[in-house]
C-alpha cells in the first residue's frame, strides 16, 4: 500500500463556480490512478501507476490512454513515464467556508491545466477505476 498525502480525488474546479470543463486526478492507495480532462460529451483519460521517489517527488507511469465520447472508447497513444514534483497547500476557494488542501503537480505532462487541484474526497471512490479499458497504442 502507498498511503500518502497524494491519495484522494482532486479537481481543478473544487470550490469554484462550475465551468464547461474540469480536470480530475485520482490517486488510489494501491498505487494506481487516473487523470480525466472532461468536457461536455467527451473526456480524455490516462490511467497510470504511481510511486514516491522521495519526499514531494512522484513517478507516474501511464499504462492506458483513451478518449470517451458518447460512451464509446477509442485508445490513444500512451504517454511516457515521468517524474513530477508536487506540493499540497491549504487555500481558500470562493465557494467554500474553510480552506481546502490543493495539489500542485509541477511540470507534469499529463495535465492540461496549470491550476491547483482541490481535494474532493480523501478516500477515492471505485467509480474512478477502469477494469475494462481499450488497449493502448
Amino acid at each position: 500500500m502507498c498511503r500518502s498525502d497524494l491519495v484522494g480525488e482532486w479537481s481543478v474546479e473544487t470550490g469554484y463556480y462550475s465551468s464547461m470543463e474540469d480536470e480530475f486526478v485520482v490517486f488510489f492507495p494501491d498505487g494506481v490512478g487516473s487523470v480525466e480532462y472532461a468536457r461536455p460529451f467527451i473526456s480524455n483519460w490516462v490511467l497510470f501507476r504511481w510511486t514516491h521517489i522521495r519526499s514531494n517527488l512522484v513517478r507516474i507511469t501511464p499504462y492506458a490512454a483513451f478518449t470517451e465520447e458518447d460512451h464509446e472508447f477509442v485508445a490513444r497513444e500512451i504517454p511516457q513515464p515521468e517524474e513530477a514534483r508536487y506540493r499540497i497547500v491549504s487555500e481558500s476557494r470562493p465557494l467554500l467556508d474553510s480552506p481546502v488542501p490543493v495539489l500542485y503537480l509541477e511540470d507534469c505532462g499529463l495535465l492540461r491545466t496549470g491550476s491547483g487541484f482541490g481535494l474532493v474526497f480523501a478516500e477515492p471512490r471505485d467509480q474512478w477505476r477502469w477494469p475494462n479499458i481499450p488497449a493502448g497504442e
